[in-house]
């Protein structure tokens, strides 16, 4: 039964195989009269109902800002498409209500701030933003298009029994997610939106070794703020604003759980692909429960590619997906190496090196 029940986990990650996600893209568009209709009506409505009450500090807002060229049909054409691929019955309404949302959202959580220079060294090292606990993010690899592939080593963060972790390398949620969403933010500000391999090894001990396991995450300095995820507090000298929600929040699921809805329902549209590299025995009990809060468009985009299938059909490195010179080694590609948690020291570097503000 063991083996029956094993098999059967096998066959449903292995069933985000096939074609390229990118197949899913624009399944659902409507006839262009339709849509140039719809578009005009919620552009029309956002412009003149919505976006007034966020102004003037909407205008320095990279994503909702009306002053930039085209950046407003950018906004209401992902917006709407992302009603219609959930098969809203009426998404000129719908659309609206997430704009007006998202809008809300950007001004509660100053989205604007992390567009500022330094703010990603502020939010992702733990001397000035304790447990943020980043694990992901744009170390420099781009797609055939320019845009963003975002890196991620999902055991820097899970590993709790990895050499020379300390109390004060453990997640916690509010700083987690604002540091997050940052990592998306940038992404989407700069091309729109960005494909993820997020690497499901083991704790890389030996390449992490040749650092004496010190975590890149406390080049800065280390806090222990851990007793935050006791008394449900935001760390003394974080940098928030934090949302309630978040400093309540439980670790674990409850934080995967938040940082899904607030890419989904915020950052629609902005995702090309995910693949899950190399993933353990666990992961398909884990992905039954993520993906019931995923759109299905969100779903079909995400594929699972074991050590040995990076160039099959549906991989990274599929013909006509991602260079391989440019992807790290230790993702099966002749790129530079992940160097433990260094590339995300290299992804700090190059937000700061990027900053609009």
């Amino acid at each position: 039964m063991a083996d029956g029940v094993g098999a059967q986990r096998e066959s449903d990650a292995d069933s985000f195989h096939s074609a390229s996600p990118f197949d899913a893209e624009g399944a659902h568009d409507e006839a262009p009269g339709l849509v140039d209709e719809a578009h005009a009506e919620v552009k029309r409505a956002w412009l003149a109902d919505i976006l007034p009450a966020f102004l003037p500090a909407a205008r320095d807002d990279p994503l909702l800002s009306p002053d930039r060229p085209g950046a407003t049909d950018a906004l209401v054409a992902r917006f709407l498409r992302a009603e219609r691929n959930q098969r809203s019955a009426e998404p000129v309404r719908t659309t609206l209500l997430r704009l007006r949302d998202t809008a809300q959202f950007r001004a509660d959580f100053r989205c604007v701030d992390l567009h500022k220079r330094g703010m990603a060294r502020r939010l992702i090292m733990h001397a000035s933003n304790p447990g943020a606990c980043v694990y992901f993010g744009d170390a420099g690899l781009r797609d055939g298009a320019g845009r963003p592939v975002l890196l991620g080593r999902i055991a820097l963060m899970t590993d709790a029994y990895a050499p020379g972790r300390a109390p004060s390398d453990a997640m916690i949620p509010c700083t987690h997610l604002r540091a997050g969403v940052l990592v998306l933010e940038r992404a989407v500000a700069l091309a729109g939106s960005a494909s993820y391999i997020l690497d499901l090894s083991a704790y890389p001990a030996a390449e992490m070794a040749r650092h004496g396991h010190a975590r890149y995450w406390n080049a800065d300095g280390a806090r222990d703020c851990s007793a935050a995820l006791r008394s449900r507090a935001a760390p003394d000298g974080a940098t928030g604003p934090f949302p309630r929600a978040h400093v309540e929040s439980a670790d674990g699921l409850p934080v995967l759980r938040e940082a899904l809805r607030i890419a989904t329902t915020h950052y629609p549209e902005s995702l090309r692909a995910v693949w899950f590299y190399n993933p353990g025995a666990i992961f398909s009990l884990l992905h039954r429960v993520f993906s019931a809060w995923l759109p299905a468009d969100t779903r079909a985009k995400m594929r699972v590619v074991r050590r040995g299938q990076e160039h099959a059909p549906g991989g990274f490195l599929a013909p006509g997906a991602l260079d391989a010179r440019a992807v790290p080694v230790e993702l099966g590609g002749e790129g530079p190496s992940l160097d433990g948690d260094r590339f995300l020291l290299r992804a700090v570097e190059l937000y700061d090196a990027t900053a609009t503000m």
